[in-house]
Formats: structure tokens, C-alpha cells, sequence
């Protein structure tokens, strides 16, 4: 492949694509760099690259410490994109890594390159079709055979089908919709949903900071430790049982604007593990302070992160109002006791029990709290 064309001044064939780099060369040609090109980072990324280190490009092998020298270098595994910003994403002893010292470049550095990864990706798909067997996905045809008589001619371009194998795409969403739909049936419904965000003040994130760093300066170490996190939940989810013994579950991640990832996870349990009254419910989910005496570890935790707002009359401007309301409808009214309603979800006691702590600069009751588990909170 030709990685670097000559464009000719003036030819109206060529399109320069919105990634391209346009170098003027000094005889007054122009060339331009693709995205996939070694010679991209180091010139779009000058900053992280001072001495020209190059990228990714087609072809790079992978070299192992173990490799057999009988081995035929033509049948040798080339090193993809994702694997490549990997390894230079992992900072390493004894190494001064200008990469991880970029701020907010490097985050402009990561989006790009997993643009540049993704966009890789469709361009596969686009010059593969007939292998992805395209025509023959169920109902293609005859949805466009019955759009013929309304196409615009504005629109009209190249057909290009994404696999369910493409993350992200209409097919692959619909597929794990429809997995999801399965399971809830199946198990008739779910039972817990859990809601399981990281955060930014872990130990494990704040001791591996460089000096002057915070958490929002290193996306890739924020995601590895939230992803250690992770698994360790849905182990104790599923191999401890902590709720009892399960059935199934199924889970989502979304990245929050602050740049945080967050998991929803639906849990099924077996049927005599079920909450179905106010007292079982209250043994999972609490929505009280609890008593800074008996629990001060779990109650500097519900009050460092457990507490929403201010918002409403205390904050007319916080991100959760919209219309002059909280979007999250806090503060909850006062509940003496858990009640459980028809349509399956409960209303959580918030006794008015007097008890008010002061959290950013206003006094918080019961009202404000966000409910909990008790014990993975702890943990």
C-alpha cells in the first residue's frame, strides 16, 4: 500500500479526507498523511512526540521474547491498533513518559486514536462485505426494495451493512437489546438494579498519579482500576452470592461528562432470594444516615458520596434542575417505612427521625439520601 500520495495542485478527483494532514514540501508539492500512516502522531501531536517517535501503521509485526527462529516471518501476526496504543498507554518504571504528562492532550490524543482505530474498523467492513455476507441478512432486501419509490437523490450513496460484530453498531445494540429482553423473560424480570460508579479519590488511582495530576488527567489509569473494580462486584455478585443465590445478570458501561465510567447492572436471584416485602427490602437497600457511633467508616462514606444536591431553593443552578425541578426528585418526602408499590418499585423509608448532617455548606436529612447497599458501599 502506498501510504503517502502525491496530491497534483488543482485535480478535482481528489477529496481531502477531514483527518488527512496536508504537508507543503519545500519544491511546492503537496502531500498528504492518512490517519494509519507512522508519521500521523508525531506531526498532529508534536507536543507528545518531540522526537518524532512514530505510530502505528500496516504491517508491524509482533515480536515475542520466545520466538522460534524456524518460525516464517511472512506468517507472523502484525500488531494492531488496539494493541499498540495498549502498550504505549502503560506507564513503565525507570521511563519518563512525555505521553502521560499531556493533560488534556493526551485525552485528545486517546480520542483520536480510537477514532482513527474505529474508523479502521468500518473500512474493513465497507471492503468486506461480500465476506460479511451482506445481502443476506433477514428482511435487507425487501426493506430496501420497499424504500426504492422515496429515495432523494441527495441521499443516495454507497450501501455499506454493519455486522453485529461491529461494537456499537444498529445490529450489534439490537442483539444485545434483544439478549437482554431474553433473560428478563426467561427469569421472569429482574430483581436488582445496581448502580456502580468509580471514584476519583480510590488509592489506587491517587497513588499512581504523577506529581501535580489528578484523576482526570489520566483517563487510562481511571479505566483499568474501575474495570478491577468491576470484576471484583460481579464476583461477589455472582460467585459469592452476597444477595443470595442468582440466575443471571446483564450489565452496560457509560462514561459520565466528568469523563467517569459508570456500570448499570440488572441481577435476577432465584426465587426464594427474591425481596418481596418491606422487611427483606430493608435488609438490602437503605435510604437513612446511618449512625455515626456505631458505623463511622460506612457514615463517612454516605456522606462524602451518598448525599445529592444541594439543588431546588438551597442551589437554583445545580446540574440536576431542569424547569425549576430537580430531574432526580429530591428531596424525597419523608417515609416512615418501606412500602412496596404495584408497579414493582419501592418507596424506600426516610424516616423523619431529626437527625441532619451539614453537607456542602447545607444541612442534609434523610430527604437527600441517595439509597444504598450498606455493604458493597463499604467495600
Amino acid at each position: 500500500m502506498n501510504e503517502i500520495a502525491v496530491i497534483i495542485p488543482g485535480d478535482p478527483t481528489y477529496a481531502v479526507h477531514p483527518r488527512d494532514i496536508i504537508l507543503h514540501k519545500r519544491d511546492g508539492d503537496l502531500q498528504f498523511i492518512h490517519d494509519h500512516h507512522r508519521a500521523y502522531a508525531p506531526l498532529h501531536y508534536v507536543l507528545l512526540f518531540p522526537f518524532g517517535t512514530p505510530g502505528w501503521t500496516y504491517g508491524l509485526p509482533q515480536h515475542t521474547d520466545h520466538r522460534d527462529e524456524t518460525d516464517n516471518p511472512q506468517n507472523e501476526k502484525c500488531l494492531t491498533q488496539v494493541q499498540f496504543y495498549s502498550y504505549h498507554l502503560h506507564t513503565r518504571q525507570d521511563e519518563f513518559s512525555i505521553l502521560h504528562f499531556g493533560g488534556r492532550l493526551l485525552q485528545q490524543y486517546i480520542c483520536d486514536m480510537w477514532v482513527s482505530t474505529d474508523q479502521n474498523r468500518l473500512r474493513w467492513i465497507e471492503t468486506h462485505q461480500a465476506q460479511l455476507r451482506a445481502a443476506l441478512y433477514s428482511g435487507l432486501e425487501d426493506a430496501v426494495h420497499h424504500g426504492e419509490s422515496d429515495i432523494d437523490l441527495h441521499d443516495v450513496g454507497h450501501r455499506v451493512i454493519l455486522p453485529s460484530s461491529y461494537i456499537g453498531g444498529p445490529r450489534y445494540m439490537n442483539q444485545r437489546f434483544q439478549d437482554a429482553i431474553a433473560l428478563a423473560r426467561y427469569y421472569h424480570g429482574f430483581d436488582l438494579f445496581i448502580t456502580f460508579t468509580p471514584n476519583a479519590s480510590w488509592p489506587e488511582i491517587t497513588n499512581a498519579l504523577f506529581p501535580g495530576q489528578t484523576a482526570a488527567d489520566r483517563p487510562d489509569l481511571t479505566v483499568r482500576v474501575f474495570n478491577m473494580y468491576k470484576t471484583s462486584l460481579i464476583n461477589e455478585l455472582t460467585k459469592d452470592e452476597i444477595f443470595g443465590s442468582h440466575l443471571g445478570y446483564v450489565h452496560t458501561i457509560e462514561f459520565q461528562k466528568r469523563g467517569l465510567p459508570h456500570m448499570h447492572l440488572l441481577l435476577a436471584l432465584a426465587p426464594r432470594f427474591r425481596p418481596t416485602t418491606a422487611e427483606e427490602v430493608d435488609t438490602i437497600v437503605k435510604a437513612t444516615w446511618p449512625d455515626p457511633d456505631n458505623e463511622p467508616r460506612l457514615f463517612s462514606i454516605v456522606k462524602r458520596c451518598m448525599v445529592h444536591g444541594p439543588c431546588g431553593r438551597w442551589k437554583p443552578n445545580a446540574p440536576c434542575m431542569k424547569d425549576g425541578k430537580c430531574s432526580k426528585g429530591f428531596p424525597k418526602p419523608f417515609q416512615a417505612e418501606t412500602v412496596m408499590t404495584r408497579n414493582g418499585y419501592p418507596i424506600y423509608a426516610r424516616p423523619n427521625d431529626g437527625r441532619t448532617y451539614e453537607v456542602r455548606n447545607f444541612m442534609a436529612d434523610n430527604r437527600w439520601i441517595v439509597p444504598y447497599n450498606p455493604h458493597t458501599l463499604s467495600r
